[in-house]
């Protein structure tokens, strides 16, 4: 396993998410009311949408960019901003529309002394140290978990269990030497969303995340021998990804998928997280890699927190 330089402090708090989501899942968190909205950008529009299929769609997803545009959209409604750092730019913009629009607003970050924390009525306080200038490992995780709190997912989840076996389902994660498909249905959709960043942020590699029943209708024609396409077997109740998977390797294509495995939807879409996670840390130390690969982009990560911050 990796150990050197950031990939190691990173693998360290990765194998320490289920103790720490084991703790955090005991935690009390407001309730999301119907009509309720999450707003987020990057990994945290990821764990917002989540709320979206969670609550059966009683409750909405939108980035916070879209929000500060038309705020009306949040009049007499609860908003509920995801933001580990909560510095950003987009976010804090939002917030100062809706202020007076919204009925309750919060913020769920990892900095209770931030700047969306003062823009907010109340905070939830995500149980980490924010470290600039990191890929979201824990941190998507618990925010992940605080929104499937929030809208009332009450299953329970044996965090070690899913984490265990997404040890050895991580090799079922394939990455092309051309672009990176993960492909999603209902829940599932976030986690290919998430798998997806991962990929560009610790390899600097082409990937794209898409509902399971849309990339039949669209990226499937731009498909290349040198592409992967990885689908995700939880939320599947047709078994179309299964169906779609056989099909793409009887004509040769790199398809895999990530068995579903768990006993509740919050073990199941968490064994997914934890697959996912862990494929991409591996990658990176199959490849050398020391660090994640969007520390060493130089102007595009310029650029990246001219526009996030």
């Amino acid at each position: 396993m990796m150990t050197r330089g950031q990939l190691r402090r990173i693998l360290n708090e990765l194998n320490g998410q289920p103790e720490a989501l084991e703790r955090f899942a005991r935690s009390k968190v407001p309730k999301a009311p119907r009509g309720s909205i999450f707003v987020g950008a990057g990994d945290s529009y990821a764990a917002a949408l989540a709320g979206f299929y969670a609550s059966k769609g009683s409750c909405t997803a939108i980035d916070p960019y879209a929000l500060a545009s038309v705020p009306e959209i949040a009049k007499g409604r609860e908003v509920f901003f995801i933001s580990v750092s909560g510095r950003t730019s987009s976010n804090l913009l939002a917030a100062r529309k809706v202020s007076k629009l919204a009925k309750m607003t919060t913020a769920l970050t990892a900095v209770r002394e931030s700047k969306l924390a003062a823009l907010t009525d109340q905070t939830v306080a995500l149980p980490m140290t924010y470290v600039p200038k990191t890929p979201g490992m824990l941190s998507f995780s618990l925010s992940l978990l605080a929104v499937l709190s929030i809208v009332k997912v009450e299953a329970s989840c044996d965090f070690e269990k899913a984490f265990e076996s997404a040890q050895s389902d991580r090799k079922n994660i394939s990455f092309g030497g051309g672009t990176t498909y993960f492909l999603g249905n209902s829940l599932a959709y976030p986690v290919a969303l998430y798998a997806a960043a991962k990929t560009y942020e610790f390899l600097g590699a082409k990937a794209h995340a898409e509902l399971v029943e849309e990339f039949s209708h669209l990226e499937l024609f731009s498909l290349r021998r040198s592409d992967s396409v990885n689908l995700f077997g939880c939320f599947d109740p047709s078994r179309m990804s299964r169906k779609l998977s056989r099909a793409l390797a009887a004509h040769g294509y790199d398809s895999h998928q990530i068995a579903a495995r768990g006993n509740s939807d919050l073990e199941r879409i968490f064994h997914s997280v934890f697959a996912s996670q862990l494929a991409v840390l591996h990658r990176a130390e199959a490849a050398g890699l020391n660090e994640p690969k969007f520390l060493s982009a130089g102007d595009r990560l310029d650029v990246s927190d001219a526009m996030i911050y």
